[in-house]
């Protein structure tokens, strides 16, 4: 009898065993998902707030020069109120173009990439118009300003009277009651030095080096026109300028 008891013992304890192992392995799968959900629901918290903070990022950060708006906008604010504004000429003039190539010996493969701007104006006021031109490109330009030519007609021929460098634009061309020559002035900047602006006179036919020429501390006074007032970085956008090409 004990015998019997005792058997029937072992087989209920080895029932419940096995119907505890049987329960578990049951859960097994629930128990997996229960994880697994807790780790999407993890990863996607992380993803939201990645995003969130990459928009906040994006919402705070400076938008590049080229979109910003008004990046292109040139400043002419410094000219007086008395000085007219005059844009550069539009019509390409060929006699020119060569002219400048020949005189900077520019290479053809950078005649396209290379502008220039200028305009009619009687400097030495003898009543015939010279040319103003300024040159735009890698081998008449750097960090200070651009070359520039004064040219004249000479026997039929276009000639340079004059060449200039460390020219910015615009370009006020004074008036001058006495006659004579009139005086140049432009901002002079660049080179990590203080932006200013100069006053060229020209002496026996010759004006001041940009790099020479005296400070000017007022300008309201002046009077006259301000020529190639050009916005260079619109024009390059816009494409409306002139090449040597």
């Amino acid at each position: 009898m004990k015998k019997n008891m005792v058997l029937m013992l072992i087989a209920a304890a080895g029932l419940a065993v096995f119907a505890g192992c049987a329960g578990g392995a049951a859960g097994s799968p629930s128990g997996v998902e229960t994880a697994e959900s807790a780790e999407q629901s993890s990863a996607e918290m992380d993803t939201e707030a990645a995003d969130a903070g990459y928009a906040e990022d994006a919402e705070g950060a400076e938008a590049p020069a080229d979109t910003q708006e008004g990046s292109g906008a040139a400043s002419f604010a410094w000219l007086p109120a008395g000085v007219e504004q005059q844009k550069a000429e539009t019509e390409p003039n060929e006699e020119l173009q060569q002219l400048i190539a020949e005189y900077y010996e520019i290479p053809d493969y950078e005649l396209a990439d290379t502008r220039y701007y200028y305009n009619y104006v009687d400097l030495d006021s003898d009543g015939e118009n010279e040319i103003f031109a300024v040159v735009v490109g890698s081998y008449t330009s750097g960090t200070g300003g651009s070359s520039a030519l004064w040219c004249t007609g000479q026997d039929g021929a276009l000639t340079v009277k004059q060449a200039f460098t460390l020219v910015n634009m615009p370009v006020i061309v004074a008036d001058n009651e006495e006659g004579g020559p009139k005086d140049l002035i432009l901002e002079r900047s660049g080179g990590g030095a203080e932006t200013e602006y100069v006053k060229l006179t020209c002496t026996d036919g010759e004006y001041t080096n940009v790099s020479d020429a005296e400070t000017v501390t007022d300008l309201e006074s002046v009077q006259g026109v301000a020529i190639l007032c050009n916005d260079l970085a619109d024009d390059m956008q816009t494409g409306n300028y002139l090449t040597l090409e």
